[in-house]
């Protein structure tokens, strides 16, 4: 029976078959290898959530190289391993000089004529163990189990076997005379450094077939794709980063992610019926499993949370839950559905917790038909068994709601907390929207799109700082910053700021920070070079 479910390799299904929305099934040798939407999306970057390229560095390397087949997505993926990445030759890794060769900005050369044949399909670089093997066998005259020996030696590192190898290898050319004594050195060399944690092929064209499976799957059927990722970020090293980022990636792809919704008494991210992707109850910090599974007891008699007023739910449910559950919901917005500020509803449900158990229970029977607490208080003032002690209290709640002591509005700064706290990331708002931001010309998704590369003017809340020193230049050595920024559109995080520019306004740069960036956009790339930035005003 055909599987219902594709299964990545990081545990994400994906439903399959004409019913559902995936149209392909676990079979890779049926899928479309020369899909130009996927290729596209790989060669733009835009591949985080995808099987080893989701990292910044795999999502970059997939913007130099832009892959057009396996073979190249291959060898893109073998040039992340650290051997390649760390392994210099003329002042530029294997890595770049891959790429370099791959987009003709560098000319193709084998170093010796022998090597031709085995390094001409990675555009003379050695990028797999095979290729080593191969090497040794054609050069130095090793059979199989020698060549296998130098692999195992390499990965091992230790000193003493290299230098056996290495003898063994410099010996075995001067017996088939192919190359000199000083060739033989540096091609040995080349080959230790780069073949430091690296791939065998056939390792690397499976990985490329997951990658570009998963691929695939984010280029055409992306609400299912976020969906499934969003609920495995809880498993990242930092989980809050990883929303944040996969919804930012999301909303560049015109994909709508929702604060959570009481209405949708789902668990876990799920893509609804209006094609937004919610956010599961138990996401929300301060709401787990626990308390998920009293919610769904709690309304397992008919309760239609869709069809019943702030009230109700008020008495009904939430004083039936911890405190910081019921705070996490409102805060987040999960309650946005009944049209009443989130700071308004906290404040009631405060109120509604200083009253007794007997009290609650009988405003619960009254809330179907009261639909404002205070009406529900005045209505309990002349309820039996409440005391004179317990009216005061009563009257004392409803002079409150009347007089709050404090504005019951949500600032947008507090809903961008608050969301970026429980969820992970700004859902409803972005903290910009307090700003006046008018003078820009562009915004973090534009950019990216964008062809114009001078006098750029963007606003953006300063998510991560990056400070490096300088390698070239006039004076090496010197601090530079590299920024990321973000706003309702989506993240930048290639804003660069050279020494001079970093010196002048580094006091300025910290995480929260909205400031607005005057610069030029990078001719090879989407970095944003800043020539001056200010405070945004409020």
């Amino acid at each position: 029976m055909k599987n219902k479910y594709l299964t990545f390799s990081c545990g994400c299904k994906f439903p399959l078959g004409e019913n559902n929305s995936v149209k392909f099934d676990t079979d890779v040798s049926s899928l479309n290898m020369e899909c130009s939407k996927t290729w596209d999306l790989i060669s733009e970057g835009n591949t985080k959530g995808c099987f080893q390229l989701e990292s910044r560095l795999g999502q970059s390397m997939s913007k130099k190289l832009k892959p057009s087949n396996i073979e190249q997505l291959s060898g893109l993926i073998s040039i992340l391993r650290p051997g390649c990445l760390e392994a210099y030759r003329d002042g530029k890794s294997v890595s770049n000089h891959y790429i370099d060769k791959k987009n003709n900005l560098e000319g193709i050369d084998y170093f010796h004529p022998s090597l031709e044949d085995i390094l001409q399909p990675t555009y003379g670089e050695m990028i797999y163990q095979e290729q080593a093997m191969r090497i040794t066998q054609k050069i130095a005259g090793f059979d199989l189990k020698e060549a296998d020996m130098l692999r195992k030696a390499i990965g091992k590192k230790k000193p003493e076997e290299m230098a056996k190898v290495k003898k063994r290898f410099i010996t075995g050319c001067k017996k088939q005379n192919t190359v000199s004594k000083e060739e033989a050195e540096e091609i040995f060399g080349w080959i230790e450094k780069s073949q430091r944690y690296s791939f065998n092929k056939s390792h690397a064209i499976s990985y490329a077939m997951n990658a570009y499976l998963s691929a695939y799957a984010k280029a055409h059927f992306p609400k299912i794709f976020f969906a499934s990722y969003l609920k495995f970020a809880k498993d990242k090293i930092d989980p809050q980063q990883e929303i944040k980022e996969l919804i930012r990636n999301a909303s560049e792809m015109d994909v709508s992610v929702s604060t959570p919704d009481l209405r949708n008494l789902n668990r876990l991210f799920v893509v609804g019926s209006d094609d937004y992707i919610f956010f599961g109850l138990t996401d929300i910090k301060g709401v787990g499993n626990s308390v998920f599974d009293k919610i769904i007891q709690i309304t397992e008699d008919g309760f239609d949370a869709s069809k019943t007023s702030w009230c109700y739910i008020l008495f009904r449910l939430l004083l039936k839950i911890n405190s910081t559950a019921v705070k996490a919901l409102i805060s987040c917005g999960a309650l946005d559905y009944l049209k009443i500020n989130r700071t308004k509803m906290l404040f009631e449900y405060d109120v509604a917790s200083s009253l007794t158990k007997k009290e609650a229970a009988f405003c619960e029977t009254q809330a179907m038909e009261i639909d404002k607490l205070k009406n529900l208080l005045e209505s309990l003032l002349d309820a039996p068994r409440v005391n004179k002690n317990r009216k005061i209290k009563i009257n004392d709640a409803i002079s409150m709601l009347k007089n709050p002591p404090y504005s019951l509005q949500d600032r947008i700064e507090w809903l961008s907390d608050s969301e970026s706290s429980l969820l992970g990331a700004a859902i409803s708002c972005c903290k910009l929207d307090s700003y006046d931001i008018s003078m820009t010309n562009t915004d973090c998704k534009t950019f990216k799109k964008s062809h114009n590369k001078k006098n750029i003017i963007i606003a953006g809340e300063i998510s991560g700082v990056n400070v490096v020193k300088t390698k070239k230049g006039k004076n090496p050595g010197q601090d530079m910053a590299f920024v990321t920024i973000e706003d309702s559109t989506g993240i930048l995080d290639s804003v660069i700021m050279f020494p001079e520019t970093w010196f002048q306004y580094k006091h300025h740069i910290f995480d929260s920070n909205v400031l607005v960036f005057v610069g030029n956009k990078t001719k090879q790339s989407d970095g944003f070079i800043v020539e001056k930035c200010f405070d945004a005003h409020t």
